[in-house]
């Protein structure tokens, strides 16, 4: 066996060399439609609204329509089904999780009665912005190219004692071969087909702790300022295989797996401000602004490579390397929120929330405060300034009873002339899928219902979120000029059954 005497320390800082890009920073950067029922039930289209635990977290002076205290708690039970279509072959994946969605306490108190600010507010609210659980799979048969090609053509003519990261794994688990020119060749012949698999399993989110304080100006003008405290817990586990049938009378069966693990913790801080303005009872404009969140973050990297009947081998061959972390700085865009609202009296209202975020602003360093110049250059080639849209609707059927609906629009964070492009992207360790965000649309409603101090929320919604998902980058070997560069058509279509509970005193 062709095995190297390399520790597995030096495999792994060789493998942490592959630093983290583009994808990796949108995936930290971006949130979902989450929060208290009420705020699901109408799309999130809150800003000129405020009065809920989750309003506040998007626009702060949401604090200031308080007039009493409030503690509640909001639950969530969401249900992800995706389904990738990919060189025709289709496969559907589903997950089940119950999460903690808001919670939260706001104290309100009303300064002496000769003051024009009719009251003053504070609150500590937790809100969960990002729900990375969900289960990709993608299929498909007699695939022309191989991610043998990509492995080897990356490995140029460097000498077998220098290689690292996948080629390292290839080379040991005998998937490519060094030619008498020095470069690397796949273990395939020409016209040799695969039939490639690949299983990816995400888990955790984003969740947010805003400490707010807002005032109410004599029911004309509400003003808030928060700190939001961000934490995030992500892990992903993926598989990739490939087999082959072989071609009868010149070459065997064979087959690999390069199987990843990935997860990523760390914590953030941001400051809010916003605005309300009532020039008249019927009429509400909301203005919100997101300092930039600035995280610290850490990579927890794990791989192995493994190979079946290459090379005459009649046994399996494996290459592992051990667990290693990669700690890095990460700039999420801030952005700006602009809202209007307006009331039918006390029978129901409108609301209209706009989002402006430019995701060019985000920003890789490492721990040093030194910047990735090329992953940061990539990320201001790509992306683009996104608007994300809400609409909702609340009607007041009786005293105690109102009924809600929404809709929303969130825009793709990659410039049009990408999400069906196959660029090489940057991905964190031997992690080879990436993914082309295409935006998503959320179709939301509910109900709610008041009696006393205890209120009662109940919200359905649905995301539905394409993407193009590239299993590895398809380049050319050796100058050859592929064309195969297809990618799996994905959407994930979750569903959040909320309720929410609580008190006003």
């Amino acid at each position: 066996m062709r095995k190297q005497l390399i520790t597995s320390m030096l495999c792994a800082l060789s493998l942490l060399a592959s630093a983290q890009g583009e994808y990796d920073a949108l995936k930290y950067s971006q949130g979902d439609l989450l929060g208290t029922a009420r705020y699901m039930g109408m799309a999130g289209a809150f800003g000129a609204l405020g009065g809920d635990m989750s309003a506040i977290h998007q626009n702060p002076a949401g604090i200031g329509i308080y007039r009493s205290s409030e503690l509640s708690l909001t639950p969530v039970f969401s249900m992800s089904g995706v389904k990738s279509v990919y060189d025709g072959t289709s496969a559907n994946n589903d997950k089940m999780s119950v999460q903690l969605n808001s919670f939260g306490y706001v104290g309100s108190f009303r300064p002496s009665n000769n003051s024009n600010v009719s009251n003053i507010n504070f609150a500590i609210t937790y809100n969960r912005i990002k729900d990375y659980n969900r289960v990709v799979g993608l299929r498909s048969f007699n695939k022309p190219t191989s991610m043998l090609d990509m492995i080897a053509s990356s490995s140029g003519k460097i000498n077998p004692d220098n290689l690292n990261g996948l080629s390292y794994l290839s080379w040991e688990t005998f998937l490519i071969n060094r030619e008498t020119d020095g470069y690397y060749s796949p273990a395939l012949i020409q016209g040799e087909t695969v039939d490639p698999t690949m299983y990816m399993k995400e888990e955790g989110g984003i969740g947010e702790l805003d400490l707010t304080l807002g005032a109410n100006w004599a029911h004309f003008m509400y003003l808030g300022l928060g700190v939001g405290f961000q934490s995030i817990d992500y892990s992903m586990a993926s598989s990739y295989e490939e087999s082959t049938p072989g071609i009868t009378g010149v070459t065997d069966p064979m087959s690999f797996e390069l199987r990843n693990a990935l997860s990523t913790t760390g914590s953030g801080v941001n400051v809010k401000i916003g605005a309300i303005i009532k020039p008249f009872s019927f009429l509400r404009f909301g203005f919100a602004l997101h300092s930039p969140t600035y995280y610290t973050l850490t990579d927890a990297f794990g791989t192995d490579m493994t190979s079946w009947g290459v090379s005459d081998q009649s046994y399996e061959d494996s290459e592992r390397f051990t667990e290693e972390t990669a700690s890095y700085e990460l700039t999420v865009p801030g952005k700006i929120t602009y809202s209007m609202a307006y009331l039918f009296g006390k029978k129901g209202l409108l609301s209209f929330d706009c989002d402006v975020l430019d995701y060019r602003e985000m920003a890789l360093k490492d721990v040093n405060g030194l910047p990735y110049d090329s992953e940061n250059t990539s990320i201001n080639n790509h992306m683009q300034t996104v608007y994300n849209l809400r609409f909702g609707g609340e009607y007041r059927v009786t005293d105690n009873l109102s009924l809600r609906a929404g809709t929303a629009w969130y825009g793709s964070a990659y410039k049009d002339n990408m999400t069906a492009a196959n660029p090489a992207i940057e991905t964190a360790g031997t992690v080879t899928q990436y993914a082309f965000d295409k935006g998503s649309r959320y179709y939301t409603g509910g109900f709610g219902y008041r009696s006393g101090s205890f209120f009662m929320d109940f919200a359905v919604t649905n995301q539905q979120q394409k993407e193009n998902i590239f299993p590895y980058y398809d380049q050319p070997i050796n100058g050859e000029n592929r064309t195969d560069n297809r990618y799996a058509s994905v959407t994930t279509n979750r569903m959040n059954v909320v309720l929410s509970t609580g008190f006003r005193f």
